[in-house]
């Protein structure tokens, strides 16, 4: 599953960098402004790593709530937490002021800003404060997905299903979003924002229950299968407003991962993507604020045609992006992590008093 995180983090960073800048006709180009519902894979695919490694330990019995949150802590705090602190800096020292309230601050530091539609200092990770909450929430969401009778858990899938769906037909409408929407799901505020990851969330965990079905899984790693998924995601990717088959077919790609056989595995397994999975997070927090790296590297090349400005620029800018990720993940995100579970581990090997 690092592989399709890595290739969903490097479709979203793509689709910042173009996004207004590609006429808005065209096959690719409704392709590109697709690119939102990488998030929505995010979510999924959270729900379903958090299925399966804890999911056993759910089953069991064995579940420490306090063990899991101090784990997802150290997974993603140290690092959210100072490129948000970084980010503010630099702020600061471009204008030498700071146009962020006492509350605005409080709810990003805390990653609770999703809860009050408080704006994200990081724009990107509003997801990173709505998958918080859903960790918060997993000891019930784990409960409803993992421990309920097969028709309950349908029916609980079925919910989470019809409440995209329903986002979708109220955006079509016109009843939500914004006008800065590329598309039906691409939905920024709350509660929506909780609504989508949420929904994801459950629907991730409850993936995860049927890829231990067999028969489902034998099918599922069919390479002519997952052809046929890939090319369907592709070519439904290329129409407007085509949000919510889209998003089955993202639990349809999950699922034929999941089974770690065909097609898929072997691609998303190679060690290019597998690396950009590594650091899929830190390209995420950090891809959006060198967009101002992409308009200075686009306006160095003058009067070259718009197609290789476009090209170069957003190729140049994402290097850009993965080697200071790169230097992130190896300087921060990943020893904060160790030291934080280490500490944890000692902690709870010290001797009653």
């Amino acid at each position: 599953m690092t592989g399709i995180r890595g290739a969903a983090a490097v479709f979203v960073m793509i689709y910042h960098f173009e996004l207004d800048r590609i006429p808005s006709n065209g096959a690719l180009s409704t392709f590109l402004n697709h690119g939102y519902l990488s998030v929505d894979l995010f979510f999924i695919l959270s729900g379903f790593v958090m299925a399966h490694v804890y999911g056993p330990l759910f089953l069991s019995g064995a579940f420490r709530f306090g063990d899991f949150l101090w784990h997802r802590i150290a997974r993603i705090y140290p690092l959210y937490l100072a490129v948000t602190l970084a980010f503010i800096a630099l702020a600061f020292v471009k204008s030498f002021q700071l146009d962020i309230g006492p509350e605005v601050f409080l709810s990003n530091v805390l990653m609770l800003q999703a809860l009050g539609n408080w704006p994200s200092i990081d724009p990107p990770a509003w997801s990173v404060s709505a998958e918080m909450i859903a960790y918060l929430l997993f000891p019930v969401i784990g409960l409803l997905c993992l421990k309920s009778s097969r028709t309950a858990a349908a029916l609980l899938g079925g919910g989470a299903i019809l409440s995209i769906f329903i986002l979708t037909l109220a955006a079509s409408r016109h009843y939500i979003g914004s006008s800065i929407a590329q598309g039906l799901l691409d939905l920024i505020a709350a509660p929506f924002t909780l609504i989508r990851c949420l929904a994801g969330f459950t629907l991730g965990q409850l993936v995860w229950r049927v890829h231990n079905n067999t028969a489902a899984a034998s099918f599922a790693a069919r390479t002519s299968v997952q052809i046929c998924v890939a090319a369907l995601a592709i070519l439904t990717l290329t129409f407007h407003d085509s949000d919510f088959p889209a998003y089955l077919l993202i639990i349809s790609l999950i699922f034929c991962l999941s089974t770690d056989r065909g097609m898929f595995s072997g691609f998303f397994a190679s060690r290019p993507l597998h690396f950009l999975g590594d650091i899929s997070f830190a390209v995420y927090l950090t891809h959006y604020r060198a967009l101002g790296v992409w308009g200075m590297i686009e306006g160095r090349l003058g009067n070259t045609d718009f197609v290789t400005r476009n090209v170069v620029a957003t190729v140049a800018t994402s290097m850009v992006v993965i080697a200071v990720s790169w230097l992130l993940h190896v300087a921060i995100e990943r020893p904060c992590r160790q030291l934080m579970r280490k500490g944890s581990a000692a902690f709870a090997r010290r001797p009653a008093v």
